[in-house]
């Protein structure tokens, strides 16, 4: 009693203690704060916590570990329990101990006494719960972060620089590369360099709070000769005088007036490492591929009439020609009033035809991600986020420092897979804000002739989301095997366990038959339609097409080799593909599940399910809920009935359910003329004998521990009246006479009228 007591005493002194801050901080500081301050605290708050348990307490018990280590105490480690002077033990103490084992054992019969089965749903628990716990939390985290302004961003800016708009120039009606340097001067110059006469601010006349950073950059890639036939391009990277003269001088004025010859020199004197890691990608166009760190450049100006003189300088001196194979329009817009970066490459290829193909691409990114910017939701799941990825890789580097063997396992594997892509995607996001961060920089005290390239950190957040979208699908193939509790995911698995040879056989036919029907169509509809232009697009065509998905693709576009021709060429598809193959595919599958069901029924005859082995692991936490809860629990209602006229009732009650339901299943029988269910082999009747032998001798156990609590509890209360009795007798002070009492307890009034007639 001592010890609970300063138990108890310690418990509410630190409680106390608690309040005592709590309220001088209220009292002193106040819980009013701004926005910004108040999550700064929280922030705060939670980056000591993490420090604390990442950093201060491995640091803590490594210094621990040395000292114990360099001078071991002589206290021993396992000294005995010697329970106190006033802990005392009875009989009855231990038969109340003993009671709620009792009526634990009256649900565990044979079948929940495999413990290899009992180890292997534990170990699911732990997985279901750290699992789903990650997944649940890394899909919130996805949604809240999600912005659907970026689509409707993205749509809005290839429709203004696609299509005409009064007196500005669309890029779709750019027929000629002449045309180039007039949509330049109308969408690029004019377009946002629109001075309001009244006011003297520069804004974009399709959108005001979008500004221009920095200055649009023009890219072209030249080739060294004519190119003829389908072969790779060999690009120009030689420098070149104005009017692209050879051979190249460099002037003593060139530093000052580099603007004259920039033109004319190549891009590789102006990338830089970073540049050589995140931008070394080609574009994918309709006719090549085109690098992105090749070709000669030029930037604009910040005002339309310096940005008009270098047009008309690029102009004069034939800055594009017939030797021009691809143009890039480089610049970035930034949205005030959303925080949005809209990163716009426009690109111009120069076909051997004489005219031109656009394409629009605009990236649009929230690259500012500010504490103050976020909401607390996205606060909270964000903490929540970190740290359940700090619980998950706890658990990993548990489970791989006690048993090193289990890194070998498939699924600890995906583990460690999963723990890298989030330590890169957290260190991609520090990459980006860092590079963001030195872009504002230069841009706060930058040049008005100077280009700053947005490119890579639009790039790096698409590699983020590409990253994230591959651990959602890890994430999702993990739980898999959290799953194989379910007998459904049981099936499936020993399914393609079996029936893996064949599935891969029938899908290489299935693969190669669509990519002969793929180069078929591409022989005699690629020249006439861009569905089939290439060998990839016209199996996914094929396919899609064979399929019934035809929503995009006009039948017509298989007839150009001939109607007849594309009615058997489609027909001979659809047959062997989405027929025949398919269901050769359908049917080997559907065998090997009957296969799979048989071993998986003579596995699991006798044993537990998964939610049987939650009701008897964790039956405390249902004991809570349905006895111990006031709401879940049912008083017993005597209804003017004794305890057995109560119980005859249910069991007559039950008899007559159990009557009705059998009455009503032969009569469903005898409609549907179904077969009765096969009998219970003998092994089925014996474990069922055994299982009903355990339960009649679990309740006799435990109805004969609550008789034996009963009779102490009795003999006890007897032994205690006894002895305040006795003591009542031996108090001078006490009157014991009877007479006494009831004459006290009789009610004081006047005497009764004792005459009679």
């Amino acid at each position: 009693m001592k010890k609970k007591s300063s138990r108890r005493l310690f418990f509410l002194l630190t409680v106390f203690i608690i309040l005592c801050c709590v309220g001088v901080a209220y009292y002193f500081a106040g819980v009013e704060h701004e926005t910004e301050h108040l999550k700064n605290m929280l922030v705060s708050i939670v980056i000591v916590l993490l420090f604390q348990m990442i950093i201060a307490e491995p640091i803590k018990f490594i210094l621990f570990a040395i000292d114990e280590a360099t001078w071991p105490s002589k206290i021993p480690k396992y000294s005995p329990y010697e329970p106190e002077e006033d802990e005392k033990y009875n009989r009855l103490d231990f038969l109340k101990q003993r009671l709620p084992g009792l009526r634990v054992q009256m649900l565990i019969n044979e079948r929940y006494r495999d413990y290899t089965l009992n180890d292997e749903y534990k170990l699911i628990v732990e997985d279901l719960f750290l699992y789903g716990k990650y997944f649940l939390v890394l899909t919130l985290m996805v949604l809240v972060h999600r912005d659907e302004l970026l689509y409707h961003n993205t749509k809005m800016m290839q429709r203004l620089f696609t299509d005409n708009h009064t007196d500005y120039m669309g890029l779709k009606n750019v027929y000629h590369l002449n045309q180039l340097f007039d949509f330049v001067q109308s969408s690029l110059v004019t377009a946002f360099d629109s001075d309001d006469e009244d006011t003297g601010v520069n804004y974009w006349v399709h959108s005001e709070p979008n500004k221009m950073l920095g200055v649009a950059r023009l890219r072209q890639l030249r080739l060294i000769k004519e190119q003829f036939g389908w072969n790779d391009p060999e690009f120009s990277n030689l420098k070149y005088m104005p009017n692209w003269e050879l051979p190249y001088r460099r002037l003593h004025y060139a530093d000052k007036y580099w603007r004259i010859y920039e033109p004319w020199l190549p891009i590789d004197d102006h990338s830089d490492l970073m540049d050589a890691i995140l931008m070394n990608f080609d574009h994918v166009g309709y006719f090549q591929n085109y690098p992105e760190l090749r070709g000669y450049v030029t930037v604009l100006a910040r005002n339309k009439q310096n940005s008009m003189k270098i047009l008309d300088f690029l102009s004069e001196y034939n800055w594009l020609n017939y030797n021009t194979s691809v143009v890039f329009l480089d610049f970035t817009l930034y949205n005030v009033d959303a925080n949005m970066f809209s990163v716009c490459t426009l690109r111009v290829e120069n076909t051997p035809f004489g005219s031109i193909i656009p394409k629009v691409d605009c990236d649009s990114v929230r690259l500012i991600e500010e504490l103050e910017q976020l909401s607390f939701g996205s606060i909270i799941v964000l903490v929540i986020y970190i740290i359940v990825v700090l619980q998950f890789s706890y658990a990993f580097v548990r489970t791989v420092w006690y048993t090193p063997v289990k890194i070998k396992s498939f699924w600890n594997k995906m583990d460690l897979i999963i723990i890298v892509l989030n330590v890169l995607v957290i260190g991609l996001m520090l990459v980006r804000a860092t590079i963001v961060h030195g872009l504002l920089k230069r841009l706060e005290g930058a040049n008005k002739l100077e280009y700053l390239n947005f490119h890579a950190p639009a790039r790096l957040h698409s590699l983020t989301t590409i990253l994230i979208g591959f651990l959602i699908c890890l994430t999702t193939l993990r739980l898999w095997r959290v799953l194989q509790f379910s007998k459904v995911f049981l099936l499936f698995t020993q399914t393609f366990a079996l029936a893996w040879k064949a599935f891969a056989m029938t899908i290489a036919m299935i693969m190669i038959t669509l990519v002969a029907f793929g180069i078929a169509f591409v022989i005699i509809n690629g020249n006439n339609s861009v569905h089939f232009l290439r060998v990839i697009t016209s199996i996914t065509t094929t396919l899609c097409f064979a399929c019934g998905f035809s929503t995009t693709i006009n039948p017509k576009e298989v007839l150009y080799g001939g109607f007849y021709l594309g009615i058997l060429l489609y027909a001979m598809m659809g047959f062997v593909v989405t027929i025949l193959l398919m269901n050769v595919l359908i049917t080997t599958i559907a065998d090997y599940f009957q296969t799979a069901r048989a071993v998986r029924d003579a596995q699991t005859k006798r044993r537990i399910s998964f939610f049987e082995f939650l009701r008897v692991e964790y039956s405390g936490f249902f004991e809570f809920f349905l006895r111990k809860l006031p709401w879940w629990r049912k008083p017993y209602k005597r209804n003017n009935r004794t305890v057995a006229e109560n119980i005859q009732r249910k069991l007559d009650r039950r008899e007559l359910s159990a009557k009705s339901k059998l009455r009503r299943k032969r009569e469903v029988i005898s409609a549907s003329r179904q077969k009765p269910p096969p009998p219970k082999d003998e092994e089925t009747l014996q474990a069922e004998y055994r299982d009903r032998i355990e339960h009649v001798l679990a309740v006799s156990n435990m109805l004969n521990t609550q008789m034996e609590i009963l009779k102490l509890m009795l003999i006890a209360r007897n032994s205690t009246k006894k002895e305040t009795t006795e003591q009542d007798k031996n108090n001078p002070f006490v009157d014991t006479d009877e007479s006494s009492e009831d004459e006290i307890k009789k009610p004081q009034g006047r005497k009764p009228n004792t005459n009679t007639k």
